[in-house]
């Protein structure tokens, strides 16, 4: 769930700056001036792009994470039961 929630999100962020950079091309300024805005804009875009992609990595790592240690206790539930019944 989490996963279509970001990629609409990126979807999103990817629409606006492309519409952002279309509209600075059209709008009539000088060239200095337009590129000084489509570089602001991709500073803006690429911080929250990072900062998105930094917690998707990190919400990734807690499933995984969360994922081996039920693994590792379900393993160890099953090495003790059958070291139970072996001692019975």
């Amino acid at each position: 769930m989490k996963s279509k929630r970001i990629r609409l999100i990126g979807g999103i962020l990817a629409g606006v700056a492309i519409g952002v950079s279309i509209g600075i091309l059209i709008a009539p300024s000088s060239g200095r001036k337009t590129l000084k805005r489509l570089k602001k804009g991709s500073r803006r875009l690429t911080g929250k792009l990072t900062n998105k992609v930094g917690s998707s990595i990190e919400s990734l790592r807690e499933r995984y994470n969360h994922g081996i240690d039920e693994a590792a206790r379900k393993g160890k539930e099953v090495i003790n039961a059958a070291s139970d019944k072996i001692k019975a």
